[in-house]
């Protein structure tokens, strides 16, 4: 049900912060919304912007959790992350950017965490 997914997917961010909080990066928003677009987190890494997209299975190898990443999924998050930078007046241009996929697996047994994944 779409309502079990929202709390799944929430029980999914918040791994993913804590993961990335235990490796020194900042969270900086969760949950990005925006007409058009959506990011899961975003977070920084000292001057490194990171555009973070995080995946929940189950019971799914991690390949095929990238491999439900479409192309048009990684322009709507491409689209949202240069918006939050315009919006904070933060130049796409000179601004240090990253985008990464972290994949949970097995509960929150396994966690995948690729930088610059698209």
């Amino acid at each position: 049900s779409p309502m079990q997914e929202k709390t799944t997917g929430n029980k999914a961010e918040s791994i993913a912060s804590e993961f990335l909080a235990k490796h020194q990066i900042s969270i900086v928003e969760r949950n990005y919304r925006i007409d058009g677009g959506e990011v899961d987190l975003i977070a920084r890494d000292k001057d490194v912007w990171i555009f973070v997209e995080v995946k929940y299975r189950a019971n799914e190898k991690f390949a095929s959790i990238l491999e439900q990443i479409t192309p048009q999924q990684c322009r709507r998050i491409r689209y949202t992350a240069r918006h939050y930078l315009m919006t904070h007046n933060i130049d796409e241009h000179t601004a240090a950017i990253r985008f990464d996929v972290i994949g949970i697996s097995g509960g929150s047994l396994n966690i995948e965490w690729i930088k610059d994944a698209f």
